[in-house]
């Protein structure tokens, strides 16, 4: 079979992602960061909030343990869109400083109603409101005290989905290495480290990009009757694997769930007919819950699904069974970086299945609006 006769919107940006990465780190990594905050205002904040919907939130669960390692502070939460909006209260949000809680509020295109809502919320509270967007011109950007663009018109146009999740990840990379390096939790030249640092990861990831493309289309094919699937990530995994669900059920109308390797061992292994079920497992082998992970994959193999593994380990740990889907690991000391790209194996399955007529959506298209739900503020 010819791949390229199933090229698709999300293989494309997958296949984007090295040439466009350089023009990302400039906007990111650019003037506009130093800019974004003033010393006194990153020493102000106490708390950080990290929230969004959809893949903006799988961005915030992915990265909040680089901004909580790096920022210097009593604590990064993340949270839901509507568990800010209308469940936090003012009483439990932390207000008592300046400035503080510093709110996130991250949107691609920054012109939902919740999202407006949020950086409202936010304002009225006495909280310090950014919004993290893609969008130059987005409507939100009037409700925020600053707002924080990871990308340019030109990206947003051609890569509206995979690569501007990219871009929300690099973005927030780059805010943690600012408020290090203004808080004394990274030396002067850690944020041109991990400028380079992203850099170097995703040129050696482009150079694997046509073998696991290979091994996701074919496996794919053998897929492309599966309508169910489970995902399985834990820690900064699960927000990829919330991803790589995400795209599943946009582009080909899957049924998904995500889960962590304990909690499935509990639940999710009692799904009937697991043969009709695709496992994918997102394996960290530098997590201290790899061995658990490992007996995850073997008991998923051992019921009969058809088992997927994204990992940086060797393919030989794993059950004899399971699909291993090696990707390249990040350098030393800088493990928080692996969601930066390890969606991207269950993002072009769910690419390929859409083009073997998974769904009748675009692979990679935007969905429905929601600017026009009506905003309500609970304090």
């Amino acid at each position: 079979m010819n791949r390229m006769e199933y090229d698709n919107a999300i293989r494309k940006q997958v296949f984007w992602l090295p040439a466009f990465c350089e023009e990302q780190l400039q906007v990111c990594f650019g003037p506009e960061l130093k800019g974004l905050m003033s010393m006194a205002e990153i020493f102000d904040a106490r708390k950080v909030i990290l929230t969004g919907c959809g893949a903006s939130y799988a961005a915030a669960m992915a990265m909040a343990p680089v901004i909580e390692k790096y920022c210097d502070c009593f604590g990064v939460e993340t949270m839901r869109m509507v568990e800010f909006t209308r469940f936090l209260s003012g009483a439990d949000i932390g207000i008592g400083e300046p400035n503080s809680p510093l709110v996130i509020v991250i949107s691609e295109r920054g012109d939902e109603a919740r999202v407006c809502e949020a950086l409202m919320k936010a304002d009225r509270l006495g909280a310090f409101p950014i919004l993290l967007t893609g969008n130059p011109t987005a409507v939100a950007g009037k409700d925020a005290k600053r707002v924080y663009v990871t990308g340019t018109e030109a990206i947003r146009k051609r890569a509206f989905g995979l690569c501007s999740y990219f871009g929300s990840l690099v973005g927030l990379i780059a805010f943690a290495s600012r408020m290090g390096h203004v808080r004394g939790t990274l030396p002067p030249f850690g944020p041109a480290q991990f400028k380079e640092t992203i850099r170097s990861y995703v040129e050696r990831f482009g150079e694997r990009l046509e073998q696991i493309d290979r091994q996701i289309f074919e496996l794919a094919w053998k897929w492309r009757d599966l309508t169910r699937f489970d995902l399985i990530g834990d820690d900064v995994e699960y927000g990829s694997a919330f991803f790589g669900a995400a795209k599943l059920l946009q582009c080909a109308g899957c049924a998904v769930s995500v889960d962590d390797s304990e909690d499935w061992c509990h639940i999710n292994y009692f799904i009937g007919c697991p043969e009709k079920v695709g496992t994918i497992v997102l394996a960290d082998k530098n997590q201290p819950s790899f061995g658990r992970i490992r007996e995850t994959v073997g008991s998923a193999v051992r019921i009969g699904r058809q088992v997927l593994v994204v990992t940086n380990a060797d393919a030989g740990v794993f059950e004899a069974g399971a699909e291993v889907c090696t990707i390249p690991d990040v350098p030393e000391g800088f493990g928080w970086m692996l969601p930066l790209l390890d969606y991207i194996p269950a993002a072009l399955l769910a690419g390929y299945l859409s083009a073997f007529g998974g769904s009748s959506r675009s692979a990679g298209g935007e969905e429905d609006r929601t600017d026009n739900s009506k905003i309500e503020i609970y304090i």
